[in-house]
């Protein structure tokens, strides 16, 4: 019975150099790869050439906060429900030129095929 406790106790020690429970650093390097991961190669299409604005939230009333051409690639990190446009009512959350925005997911094609996942904390549009 004391052999199986100290075994059991051997075999829960953390490996030597593993970040222990009290730090907070523990981990960033899993939560980078994982944000990373999350992104998303999109190809702007269905403007007929005329490309179209990147907005502040996830209408197109919203303030304007960049703008991309038709067929320029665009890296979404997630998507989010907004006022629809052509009956979608996805945007896709991303940044251009330095801005982050949103474009409807009417206009995206992802170059993978798999779209971005969806947000964590949608922008709330009642405000």
């Amino acid at each position: 019975m004391v052999a199986a406790g100290l075994m059991l106790v051997l075999s829960s020690r953390a490996e030597p150099g593993a970040p222990q429970g009290g730090d907070r650093r523990a981990g960033t390097e899993q939560v980078q790869a994982n944000e990373a991961a999350a992104e998303t190669r999109y190809r702007v299409s269905g403007t007929d050439g005329a490309g179209l604005n990147v907005r502040a939230c996830p209408d197109a009333d919203c303030v304007k906060v960049g703008w991309i051409d038709e067929g320029a690639p665009f890296v979404g990190t997630c998507w989010e429900p907004g006022a629809p446009v052509s009956g979608n009512t996805m945007w896709v959350s991303g940044t251009v030129d330095g801005r982050t925005g949103f474009i409807s997911a009417h206009y995206l094609r992802p170059e993978s095929g798999v779209g971005a996942p969806a947000c964590e904390d949608p922008v709330d549009l009642a405000r």
